[in-house]
C-alpha cells in the first residue's frame, strides 16, 4: 500500500511543471487559484489541468469557499486548513494578529485598526465566529472577542511563517520566539 502511494506520487511529479505546482502548494498552503497561478507563472488552463490531476491522484486537497478555491498539501487537519485559508486574507490576518497581541478585542478596536466602517468590522468578526476562530464574551453590556484556540494559530503562524510576506507576521513570530 505505501509502496503504491510513493509510486503514484513519483509518477505524478515526474513532470517539472506539475512538481513546481505541488512544491509551491507545500511551501504556501492555502493559496487560492490566482495566487498560485501567479507564483508558478503558468497559464490558467495549464495550472487548472495540473491542479485537477494532483487532486485526482490525491496528492493535494482543494477546498472551495464562497469566493475562492484554495489548495493544501495532504497532512493538514481541518482547523489548520481553515486557519491558513483565513490568514491568507489581509484583513482577517490583521484581526487575528491583533487578537494574539491583546486577549480581548472589540468592534471599535478592529474598526480603528483596519480603518473600516463598524458594519465592515462586524462582517469580518461574524466570518471569524462562523469559522470557529473567534468567540464572543460579554462583560458589562460590552461585547468582546477572543481567539478560540490561540495555541493552534500560533503553531500555524510559526510553521508557515515563510509563506506570509507580511511584516506583522514576522514581528509577531519573532516576539513569540523570544519569550
Amino acid at each position: 500500500m505505501i509502496k503504491n502511494y510513493f509510486e503514484k506520487e513519483k509518477k505524478a511529479l515526474q513532470l517539472g511543471i506539475r512538481k513546481r505546482i505541488y512544491l509551491t502548494i507545500e511551501k504556501f498552503p492555502g493559496l487560492h487559484f490566482r495566487e498560485l497561478q501567479r507564483k508558478v507563472d503558468i497559464g490558467t488552463g495549464n495550472t487548472e489541468y495540473h491542479l485537477n490531476y494532483l487532486v485526482k491522484v490525491n496528492l493535494i486537497k482543494a477546498e472551495k469557499s464562497k469566493s475562492n478555491k484554495r489548495f493544501y498539501p495532504l497532512g493538514l487537519n481541518d482547523y489548520e486548513r481553515k486557519i491558513l485559508g483565513i490568514l491568507r486574507q489581509k484583513n482577517f490576518r490583521k484581526i487575528i494578529l491583533k487578537g494574539l497581541k491583546y486577549k480581548l478585542i472589540t468592534n471599535k478596536v478592529i474598526t480603528d485598526y483596519l480603518q473600516i466602517s463598524p458594519s465592515s468590522a462586524t462582517w469580518y468578526i461574524n466570518q471569524l465566529i462562523d469559522r470557529n476562530i473567534l468567540v464572543i464574551l460579554e462583560k458589562e453590556k460590552q461585547k468582546y472577542y477572543q481567539l478560540k484556540d490561540k495555541d493552534e494559530i500560533i503553531k500555524v503562524l510559526i510553521i508557515y511563517k515563510e509563506s506570509f510576506v507580511d511584516n506583522l507576521v514576522d514581528s509577531f513570530v519573532e516576539a513569540f520566539e523570544k519569550q
